[in-house]
């Protein structure tokens, strides 16, 4: 029974009730007169109250009855969806001519009240096909499908579709594995690029966290109190073997080019650099901090042993 509810299916009623009338067989009655006489009777609720609001004579045939029927209980979304896949049929390319074929009756089936004639469909099917197929109906139909009669087109479509589906099957098979190795082979290429990606990321990253050597000049360094001076001078002092300090200790070696030479060639002096005057000048100043010192422990040393 349908009731005429949201969550019922009105299509699926009226297969049902198809399979049903086909058991029953009268003598002398057509069909579509045995189920105009039952259709009511499958009826309730909402559905059975528009059933006996029909007014009498409008429906005289089953077709008839069945787009009423639809068009009262099918959705409106549901039916320009429908009528929206029927006339924009397009076959598709891994599709093959009776899978095609099939999913076109899908549509006219579902929605039978979709409201367009067989005509019209038959052309809508023909220049929905891909071109090799529509040159196959042209040749069977001696050179122009649409030219032919409805009935004879129907047929011929039907004729090909079947010599076309034990092909179908093969055909479609390669074509979709074809495609999934190509998405995997989309996708490995994916996780390559990704996995680069974050390699390079890492490598920048690395180059800019190096740490860097700052070359401290001259004018930069902080200068040295005398107090803290005096022990290295007492080491430096005392580590020399000849009582001295250690007069390598800048390794300077001069430079022909860069030397300076005394221009009183009858008193001769020892060529004197920059850099040794102030190596000297620090040497004198360092033995006038350790004879201080040495000063300060003798003095400590006195009062002690008084």
């Amino acid at each position: 029974m349908f009731h005429g509810l949201p969550s019922e299916d009105p299509i699926d009623h009226l297969d049902e009730f198809d399979r049903l009338c086909d058991l029953t067989k009268i003598n002398g009655v057509s069909e579509d007169a045995i189920k105009l006489r039952l259709f009511p009777m499958s009826l309730a609720d909402k559905a059975h109250q528009w059933e006996k609001s029909l007014p009498h004579g409008t429906i005289t045939t089953w077709d008839e009855c069945k787009k009423a029927f639809l068009a009262k209980f099918f959705s409106t979304g549901r039916t320009a969806k429908l009528r929206g896949e029927i006339s924009s049929f397009i076959q598709r390319n891994n599709e093959t001519f009776a899978e095609a074929w099939e999913r076109f009756k899908g549509y006219t089936s579902q929605c039978p009240h979709h409201g367009f004639n067989n005509e019209s469909l038959l052309s809508t099917l023909y220049r929905g096909c891909l071109p090799r197929y529509r040159e196959m109906l042209d040749t069977a139909s001696n050179g122009n499908f649409l030219n032919q009669d409805v009935d004879d087109g129907w047929q011929l479509v039907e004729n090909i579709a079947n010599s076309n589906g034990s092909y179908g099957e093969e055909y479609d098979r390669t074509n979709r594995s074809s495609t999934h190795h190509s998405i995997e082979s989309d996708e490995k290429l994916r996780k390559d690029v990704k996995a680069l990606n974050e390699k390079l990321d890492k490598l920048i990253l690395a180059q800019s966290t190096m740490k860097k050597v700052n070359f401290v000049s001259a004018e930069e360094m902080e200068p040295v109190q005398e107090g803290e001076d005096t022990q290295f001078a007492e080491v430096c002092y005392m580590s020399n073997g000849q009582g001295g300090y250690n007069k390598g200790y800048y390794n300077y070696k001069s430079n022909p080019a860069m030397s300076y030479r005394n221009t009183d060639v009858a008193n001769p002096q020892d060529q004197v650099y920059p850099q040794q005057q102030a190596a000297r000048s620090s040497q004198g100043h360092n033995m006038g901090m350790v004879k201080r010192t040495i000063t300060k422990d003798h003095k400590a040393l006195s009062l002690d042993n008084k």
